[in-house]
C-alpha cells in the first residue's frame, strides 16, 4: 500500500483507530445488567462528544472498525466504519471513517463518504478537502477544482494554509505524473492567486520542471513586489538552472526594490563576478561602503569580495568599519588571517589567528586555520598541539569541541602519525557515536596503515547508518575499483555518491578510475579529463595519463604525466605509475 502523510489527510487528523477515541454508553441488554443481550435493544453511542443512535449492529461495526484499524487492516476498517457512516449525521464517525478510507486507498468510499459529510455538516472545510484529494486520486481533475473551490470558500481566512497544504499532498503523496500535471493547472487556474503561484514555484521546483518554476515565481513577484520572500524563492529557481544571467536579473529587481538589504547587495556582487562584470561588482561595493552599513555581516561579504576582486583598499575599509562595531575584531582577526592564509603570508596568518578569543564564536575556525598555517611552516608538532589545548578550552560547545577533535585527528595523519589519529578517533566516536565523520577519518587512517579490509568494514558501517554520505560511498567505490574487484559494487557506490554531489571532482576521478579498471578507456579518459581540469592533481593526472596509454595515446600520456611531475612530483601514486609504464621520466633511483 502507498504510504500517505498526516498532511495528505489534509485537515490534520492523524489516523488513530483507537479504542480510546470512542465511549459506549448505555447497556446492551437487561436494565439490570445481567448480561444477557437482547438483540433488538437500541443503544446510544457517545463518540468524541456528540451522540450516534442505532443498533447493536452500529457498535459492532464501531468496534469492529477500531480494532482493524489498530491491525493496520485499514480496509477491513473501512468496510466497518462505512456500514454505519453513510446512514449516519455524526461528524466524528464520518471522519473516523474517511480517515480509514484513505488509509485503504479506497478513494471512491472517500469520496461517498465526503459527500455525506457535507450534508451532516455544510461548509465543512474537512469534506472539501477530502473530496479533493479522492478527486485526484482517482483522476477527476474537475471534480478536484470544484471541491478546492468549496474548501476555499468553507476556511477562506486560511488561503494560504490551505494552498501549503495541497502542495506538501501533490510532492509527498500523489503519484507524480498527476501532481505534475495539477501543479501546471493549478498554476494556470490561479494566475493572480499569490499564494498558489508560490506553491507551484516551490512544486515545480522540486519536479524539476524549471521553466514552470521560474513563470510561477515571477508572477508572485509581480503580484507582491513588495514582499521579499518571492524574490528569495525566484534566487534558488535561478540558481538551480544554472542561468547566470537569469540569477542576475532577479538579483537586479530585488536589489532595486530593496537597496539596503545585506543579502541582496552581497547576492548582487557575487553574481556580478561570477558573470565576469569586475567592475560593476567593485561600483556596487564601492557604493555601499560609501553608505556606511551598519549590518556587520555584509561588512564581512564586502571584505571578502574586496581581496576576491583584488581591491585591498576597499576590503580595508570593510574591514575598518567592521572594525569599529562592538564585539567584531575576532572576525576581523578571522578575515585577515585567511587573505593572509592564502597568500602564503603564514607569519602574518599565525599572528592574527592567535589572537581570536577563546570566547568568540570564531575561535575553533581560527584554531583549525591556525594549525593549517602551521603545517605550512612545517610545524607540525605545533599544529597539534595548539589543537589539543583549544578543544579543552574552557567555555567551548560540543560544535567546536567535535570540530576541533576532528581537525585533531586529521593533522595528526597530514603529519604520518596515523596510529595516534586513530586513537583520536576512536576516542571520538565512543564520544559521539552519531557522528560519521570521525569513522569516515579513522578509515583513512587504516587505509594508509595498510590495514585496507579494516578500513572498508568501517565505510560499511558508515553507510549503513548513513546510506547518502557520499564521501564514504566514494571512498569504499574507489578502493574496489582500485583494488580491481567487485566493480559492479564499485559502480553502485560511485554512481550514488555522484548522484549526491554531480560535480566532485574527487568523485569523477573515481568513476574515471573504475571506467579503467572496466576497459572502457574512451569513458575514463572523458571523467578523468573533466576531473584533471576541475582539480589539478597529481594522482588524478596519473590516472589520466594510465587511461591514455591503455588507450593507445602514448604520448598524450606523456604530456599528462611531465605536467603531473610539475604539481608533485613526489605523489606516490604517480610514482608507482611511472614505474611501471615510463621509468624514463623518473631518474635512475626511481624517484624525481
Amino acid at each position: 500500500m502507498r504510504p500517505i502523510s498526516s498532511a495528505a489527510l489534509m485537515f490534520g487528523i492523524t489516523l488513530a483507530l483507537v479504542l480510546s477515541g470512542c465511549a459506549v454508553s448505555g447497556t446492551a441488554g437487561s436494565p439490570h445488567g445481567n448480561g444477557h443481550a437482547d438483540n433488538n435493544a437500541n443503544t446510544q453511542m457517545e463518540v468524541d462528544g456528540g451522540r450516534l443512535s442505532g443498533s447493536d449492529g452500529s457498535i459492532f461495526h464501531i468496534l469492529a472498525g477500531e480494532l482493524y484499524g489498530r491491525d493496520k487492516q485499514y480496509d477491513q476498517a473501512a468496510d466497518h466504519y462505512a456500514q454505519v457512516a453513510l446512514e449516519s449525521d455524526n461528524v466524528a464517525v464520518l471522519e473516523r471513517a474517511i480517515q480509514a478510507a484513505i488509509f485503504a486507498e479506497r478513494f471512491d468510499l472517500a469520496q461517498q463518504l465526503a459527500d455525506r459529510l457535507r450534508e451532516a455538516d455544510p461548509g465543512n472545510a474537512r469534506a472539501a478537502a477530502v473530496m479533493m484529494i479522492a478527486s485526484l486520486e482517482l483522476g477527476q481533475t474537475d471534480e478536484a477544482d470544484l471541491a478546492l473551490n468549496q474548501w476555499l470558500e468553507a476556511d477562506s481566512g486560511n488561503v494560504e494554509q490551505i494552498f501549503n497544504e495541497t502542495g506538501q499532498y501533490l510532492q509527498n503523496s500523489l503519484a507524480r505524473d498527476r501532481a505534475v500535471a495539477y501543479t501546471h493547472h493549478l498554476a494556470e487556474r490561479f494566475p493572480q492567486q499569490y499564494y498558489a503561484q508560490t506553491v507551484v514555484a516551490k512544486l515545480a521546483l522540486s519536479f524539476k520542471e524549471m521553466e514552470l518554476a521560474q513563470r510561477a515565481a515571477e508572477r508572485a513577484m509581480s503580484l507582491r513586489p513588495d514582499e521579499t520572500a518571492p524574490y528569495d524563492l525566484a534566487m534558488v529557481i535561478a540558481n538551480h538552472r544554472g542561468d547566470i544571467k537569469h540569477v542576475l536579473g532577479v538579483l537586479e529587481k530585488a536589489y532595486a526594490r530593496f537597496p539596503n538589504e545585506g543579502r541582496y547587495i552581497s547576492g548582487l556582487i557575487e553574481a556580478r563576478i561570477a558573470a565576469g562584470q569586475l567592475e560593476a561588482a567593485a561600483a556596487l561595493l564601492e557604493r555601499t561602503l560609501a553608505n556606511k552599513p551598519s549590518d556587520p555581516k555584509l561588512l564581512r561579504n564586502l571584505a571578502l569580495f574586496g581581496y576576491q576582486l583584488e581591491r585591498p583598499t576597499l576590503a580595508q575599509r570593510a574591514l575598518r568599519q567592521l572594525e569599529a562595531m562592538p564585539g567584531q575584531m575576532d572576525v576581523v582577526l578571522l578575515i585577515r588571517g585567511r587573505v593572509a592564509l592564502q597568500d602564503g603570508e603564514l607569519i602574518a596568518a599565525e599572528n592574527a589567528f592567535s589572537q581570536v578569543s577563546t570566547r568568540s564564536e570564531h575561535f575553533a575556525n581560527a584554531q583549525v586555520l591556525l594549525a593549517a598555517a602551521r603545517m605550512e611552516l612545517g610545524r607540525p608538532e605545533d599544529a597539534a598541539n595548539g589543537l589539543e589545548l583549544a578543544r579543552f578550552a574552557e567555555g567551548i560547545d560540543e560544535a567546536d569541541r567535535q570540530q576541533l577533535t576532528l581537525a585533531l585527528a586529521s593533522t595528526l595523519a597530514e603529519s604520518g602519525r596515523f596510529d595516534d589519529s586513530l586513537e583520536i578517533a576512536d576516542q571520538a566516536i565512543e564520544t559521539w557515536p552519531e557522528t560519521n565523520d570521525f569513522r569516515l577519518q579513522k578509515a583513512m587512517s587504516l587505509f594508509a596503515l595498510d590495514r585496507s579490509q579494516a578500513a572498508m568494514t568501517v565505510l560499511r558501517e558508515i553507510i549503513a547508518r548513513e546510506p547518502d554520505h557520499a564521501a564514504a560511498l566514494n571512498a569504499l567505490g574507489y578502493t574496489l575499483a582500485d583494488e580491481n574487484r567487485q566493480l559492479e559494487e564499485a559502480e553502485d557506490l560511485i554512481l550514488r555518491a555522484l548522484h549526491i554531489s554531480p560535480n566532485n571532482s574527487a568523485y569523477l576521478d573515481s568513476l574515471g578510475w573504475l571506467r579503467y579498471r572496466q576497459g572502457k578507456f574512451t569513458q575514463a579518459i572523458q571523467a578523468l579529463e573533466t576531473a584533471f581540469q576541475q582539480m589539478p592533481n597529481a594522482e588524478v593526472g596519473a590516472h589520466l595519463g594510465e587511461a591514455f596509454w591503455a588507450n593507445g595515446q602514448h604520448d598524450r600520456a606523456m604530456e599528462t604525466w611531465l605536467h603531473a611531475l610539475e604539481i608533485d612530483a613526489t605523489d606516490q601514486t604517480l610514482i608507482d605509475t611511472l614505474d611501471r609504464l615510463a621509468p624514463e621520466l623518473l631518474p635512475a633511483n626511481g624517484h624525481p
